[in-house]
Order: C-alpha cells, then structure tokens, then sequence
C-alpha cells in the first residue's frame, strides 16, 4: 500500500476502526451504522492486495505500517500480512472476515443512493468544514450541523435542536444555491467531525416515498471516494 492509500485510511480511521480493505473498491460504515463510505482503492494503488479483515484494528494495522520505510516489502499468505525492510521485519494476522458480516458493506447501497433525486447541490469546501468544526468547540452548547432551505435560500449552520439554547447561539454559512424544496435536516456534530477535511460536492437526496434524507458527500479532489451520512428531520 502507498503513502497515499495510508493517508486515506487514516482519515476513513476517523469513522472506524473495523472494516474488511477490498481491491479494487473498499467500503465501511462505522459502528452507529450512521456514516457510510466507498472508495475506489484502484484510483490511488495499482498494486492489488487480498481481502484484509481489520475488526477493531485498522489502527493498529496503520500504526504498524508507518514503522516501516517506503521502500518496504509486503507479502499475503493466508490471513497473515508479512512486511520486511531492511533488518526489520514483522507478521501480522489479520482479523476473520467471515466474522465480519456486518461490516462488508455492499457496493449496490452507494448506487441506490446516486440514484434518488437530489433537492440540492453545492460544494463544502475545506475552510467550511475546519470553520464548522472550529465553531463548534467555542458554541459547546450547538451539538447539530443543520442543513436547511428557507424559500429556497441555503445554508449550513449549527443549532441545538431539543435543546434550550439559553444564549441563542448561532454559526451559519449560507451557500449561493437554490433548493427545489423547503427541507431542514439535522447531522450530529460528533459525525461531522469525522469528514475529511476536503472537498466535497454535497448532494441532498431525498426519498419522497419515506419522506427522508441523506447527505452524499463525493469528493472534488479524491476519485471514486465517497461519504454517506444519516440524518434526522
């Protein structure tokens, strides 16, 4: 794996510790069940690699790794994972996947979901997301990222829904869009804090049939890399 795929995993770490790495395309979900991801793996390493089971453990498996130089040798035997460089060397067993069910995500949720209308589009851009999350440590009390449309006019902002919000505190971000409907949709704050600070073209999709949302994030800068997040209404 290159310096590139790692760095990429240790972001993907921010949502979860387990997940079985696929060739050509991995994807995750983290423990919630509440953020999904897919990444095209084969846009970023050319070099194939069999499934690798990580349950609880992609950390560890990162930390080790980076112990090793670039120029390191990887081997695959089974369930175990060989690295050599230079002097050093070391094996390490990777986790069952047949154990790990709920963690192999399938590839067809990602198109079902491309595939609901969208009610709008827009970019978040990388200093939206370090500013978001920067408001949120000064406005402790705003524990909600909420996207919404009033008369069309969008924006992100954080809130504190059910929550009595003595002070009225407020961060918000109006983006030059327009929406084809009125919506307000609500991401905990803890899961924003779990994007990549990237990119992105957001995408609100929404299913008319079950009146519910979800938030596509698909990378401006990363190929084939893509974020499902769950929301409430």
């Amino acid at each position: 794996m290159n310096k590139q795929l790692i760095k990429v995993l240790e972001e993907l770490n921010k949502i979860t510790d387990s997940v079985i790495l696929k060739y050509p395309i991995t994807t995750a979900i983290s423990e919630a069940a509440d953020i999904r991801v897919i990444l095209d793996v084969s846009k970023i390493e050319d070099k194939p690699f069999p499934e690798i089971g990580l349950s609880k453990n992609l950390s560890n498996y990162l930390s080790l790794y980076k112990l090793f130089g670039e120029d390191r040798e990887v081997t695959y035997e089974g369930d175990v994972i060989k690295i050599s460089s230079g002097d050093i060397t070391s094996s390490y067993i990777t986790d069952s996947t047949v154990l790990m069910d709920s963690y192999n995500i399938d590839i067809d949720q990602f198109s079902k979901t491309e595939a609901v209308p969208s009610v709008v589009e827009f970019d978040l851009l990388v200093e939206d997301i370090k500013k978001i999350n920067s408001a949120s440590s000064v406005f402790k009390d705003l524990n909600e990222v909420i996207i919404a449309s009033i008369d069309g006019d969008v924006s992100v902002y954080l809130g504190a829904t059910g929550k009595f919000n003595a002070r009225n505190n407020n961060f918000k971000i109006n983006k030059r869009v327009k929406s084809t409907k009125d919506f307000e949709v609500k991401i905990p704050v803890e899961n924003f804090k779990r994007i990549p600070e990237s990119e992105f073209k957001v995408s609100l999709k929404y299913n008319s049939a079950k009146d519910s949302y979800r938030v596509l994030l698909s990378s401006n800068t990363l190929e084939g890399f893509k974020i499902i997040l769950s929301t409430k209404i």
